[in-house]
């Protein structure tokens, strides 16, 4: 009898638990649920809707080099999806559906109904952890309690890595003679296939050759150079590793290689490339551990006393990049132009509106879902809550990121803004850190808060909620 595969945030065939263990056990069926109105209500960006559609075009024809058919579904809903997975599963009398566990509630939910309705029906199911490299609730203090804080979560992470070594799975061999691959709807919930196609390249290929070039001709200046919009040095693999065409398995594998067979090893570009990857990690830990997180509730429940600021036309000129700081404006809008930000930046801006602004960090992680193409819940909302202080290991309140004194260590010369800003692409490099003070220039708005009397206020809030918990 034939297995039923069942895709969702793992678009590849190698590494991937579910796919290269229903193979070893029979012929295999492959399904994708595309559910466009639990996506709007997820806020899902338009840049992760269309890549969806095209990594699916690439999963269908890596699958059917397997000689795998690829049945791609609509399904309004992760309701409604229960019914279809049982309902293919049956059609083509599948004996067990096998599928990779996601972490996210919703998920977690839906995926518990599937699997009790599977087997209401006499279908057994197989699932697996492939999303993180180590299975969430893995990695424990020696009383058996979660970590909450990174660094020791970090050395245990590693530790009981080494324990059990890392495992990647090459694809599966071919079931038979390659067939037709079908393709994916031209549009989803309003958005076509090809948008952002210039800038978001899909598939398992891809991810692959982008981490092969990062590793040859980036990773040893990782340290140095990730913090720098305006080079690049990053892995840029968010995007595929949130679209599971790669995984965090296959990144460490390769990490661990150009280490000269070492976690921690003599490049210090690639510790800390690994550091942020185990972040990811951490935070998808944290987000089993506490689901209530993915309810919009702080990690420090105290922090819910806080008054935060309700100025709607605050929160808009942030969200078009149109606050008067440079540095924030720039990146508002490349996030709103490509779906991306740079990561120095994510935190310049989030702290900018949950610090100087005193809005509500909420408001900042549902407008970043809502735009990110490599939006990943856990460490979308981790890092929103370190920002704003109300998150584990988060950031002190008292610290708040200078936007004016990030882009003098980050972009000094002024580059990425004028790339991002065009009424500043003739600032002088002085003028473009603090355009207000030489008479402004024409089109581009004075600074919608003083940065002290900003940072001043909400220190003063914090304190008093502070005083009050005691």
């Amino acid at each position: 009898m034939p297995n039923l595969v069942w895709f969702r945030t793992d678009l590849r065939v190698r590494d991937n638990p579910a796919l290269y263990y229903a193979c070893q056990s029979g012929p295999v069926e492959a399904l994708f649920i595309l559910t466009p109105s639990q996506w709007l209500e997820h806020t899902i960006s338009p840049h992760r809707l269309a890549l969806i559609l095209r990594t699916l075009d690439q999963l269908s024809t890596d699958l059917a080099a397997l000689g795998i058919p690829l049945r791609i579904v609509k399904s309004d809903n992760y309701n409604s999806s229960i019914n279809v997975v049982v309902k293919n599963a049956k059609s083509i009398g599948a004996s067990c559906v096998f599928f990779n566990d996601e972490v996210a509630l919703n998920e977690t939910r839906r995926d518990s109904e599937v699997i009790a309705a599977l087997q209401s029906n006499g279908i057994a199911c197989e699932t697996f952890n492939a999303f993180t490299c180590l299975k969430p609730g893995s990695v424990r203090k020696p009383d058996g309690s979660a970590y909450s804080v990174f660094t020791p979560f970090k050395r245990r992470w590693l530790s009981v890595l080494t324990e059990v070594g890392l495992d990647v799975l090459p694809p599966p061999k071919a079931q038979g003679p390659s067939i037709t691959p079908i393709q994916a709807p031209e549009k989803i919930a309003g958005v076509s296939k090809d948008f952002g196609s210039e800038l978001w390249k899909a598939g398992e290929r891809t991810a692959l050759s982008q981490l092969n070039a990062f590793c040859k001709n980036r990773a040893d200046n990782y340290q140095r150079d990730r913090d720098i919009p305006n080079v690049r040095g990053t892995s840029g693999l968010s995007p595929q590793l949130a679209m599971g065409t790669i995984s965090a398995n296959q990144c460490l594998a390769a990490a661990y290689k150009v280490n000269g067979g070492r976690w921690v090893g003599p490049s210090e570009g690639i510790n800390t490339w690994v550091s942020e990857i185990i972040w990811r990690e951490f935070y998808n830990h944290i987000l089993v551990e506490h689901p209530r997180l993915a309810m919009g509730q702080a990690f420090r429940r105290e922090t819910d006393n806080l008054p935060w600021n309700q100025d709607t036309e605050l929160l808009e000129r942030w969200q078009k990049g149109e606050t008067g700081l440079p540095l924030v404006d720039a990146g508002m809008r490349q996030l709103n132009s490509t779906g991306w930000m740079h990561n120095r930046l994510r935190m310049v801006t989030a702290q900018f509106l949950a610090k100087h602004l005193f809005l509500d960090w909420r408001l900042g992680e549902q407008y970043f879902m809502s735009k990110l193409v490599d939006c990943d819940i856990a460490a979308n909302n981790g890092g929103w809550q370190w920002s704003a202080s109300t998150g584990t290991d988060a950031v002190p309140y008292f610290r708040m990121f200078n936007p004016i004194r990030q882009a003098e260590r980050f972009d000094a010369n002024g580059d990425f803004v004028r790339s991002m800003v065009p009424e500043l692409a003739n600032a002088g490099k002085k003028q473009i850190l603090e355009p207000w003070k030489d008479g402004g220039f024409a089109g581009y708005p004075a600074p919608i808060i003083d940065l002290a009397q900003g940072r001043d206020s909400t220190l003063a809030i914090w304190k008093t909620m502070r005083a009050g918990l005691t």
